[in-house]
């Protein structure tokens, strides 16, 4: 059986890859952030008014695979 001794230059690629692209990462979302100050990241959200009626979803999903088929 062949141990090849730990070698820090094997690893050292990798790392450096793993690094810059957390770093790139970070920077993107601290980029997007600060890009659109003025716009909330929830604004987006609906809150639901009513519980989900299961015959209009149904009939909703009947409509869908008839426009399909």
């Amino acid at each position: 059986m062949d141990i090849k001794k730990f070698d820090l230059r094997t690893w050292f690629f990798p790392t450096m890859c793993f690094f810059l692209f957390c770093y790139g990462m970070a920077f993107l979302v601290i980029y997007t952030y600060t890009a659109n100050t003025n716009v909330s990241l929830f604004t987006n959200v609906k809150t639901p008014s009513e519980t989900t009626n299961v015959e209009k979803f149904k009939e909703e999903m009947m409509k869908q695979i008839k426009k399909i088929n």
